[in-house]
């Protein structure tokens, strides 16, 4: 019962929600599946996530974006800033809705995409959207609560807990290619 985060009521036959994945192994697994066809989608919201924890979620979202050589996704200026300070620029600049748009239309080729940093709700809605109009297309949410309209999200945790679980899974992918 602690892994169901939303009433079954909310939708009377039953939706396809998502499968909360408890371990960070399996999690590296799911992205190692998709290795080469991934995007990672960042909100605005990473600077509230550092502020609260005091932790530095940025460079670790570059260094898995250069363990992956997947493109990051971001439209916030202050996102961007930090990301050109650290040299790295393999992103690209699109609204968060315009990102699911493009990866909907195929015009962004993913077969996995990878949020962290969104609002609950602005999340909710972008997985909502990418489920109905491109449900071939799979999501994985590695925020620090969970996602019920992704494909698999990490189980709600506390910022220091959902931190530690985060560097392992960016070390893990590291590692990997490094092999």
């Amino acid at each position: 019962m602690a892994l169901e985060y939303w009433l079954k009521g909310d939708i009377p036959p039953g939706p396809v929600k998502a499968t909360v994945v408890t371990d960070v192994n399996r999690v590296v697994e799911i992205i190692r599946k998709y290795l080469g066809q991934e995007a990672i989608l960042v909100g605005a919201n990473i600077k509230e996530i550092e502020a609260a924890g005091n932790i530095n979620v940025i460079d670790h979202i570059i260094e898995m974006a250069k363990a992956l050589n997947a493109p990051v996704i971001v439209s916030s200026s202050d996102v961007v800033k930090r990301i050109d300070e650290k040299g790295f620029k393999g992103y690209k600049i699109l609204f968060p809705l315009e990102a699911i748009q493009k990866i909907s239309k195929g015009l962004v080729p993913c077969k996995l995409a990878i949020f962290i940093g969104f609002r609950y709700a602005y999340e909710w809605l972008l997985l909502n959207y990418l489920k109905h109009y491109r449900p071939d297309v799979q999501s994985l949410s590695l925020d620090p609560y969970a996602q019920p309209n992704a494909t698999w999200t990490l189980p709600s945790l506390p910022l220091v807990v959902w931190y530690k679980n985060f560097t392992h899974i960016v070390e893990s992918l590291k590692t990997f290619n490094q092999k």
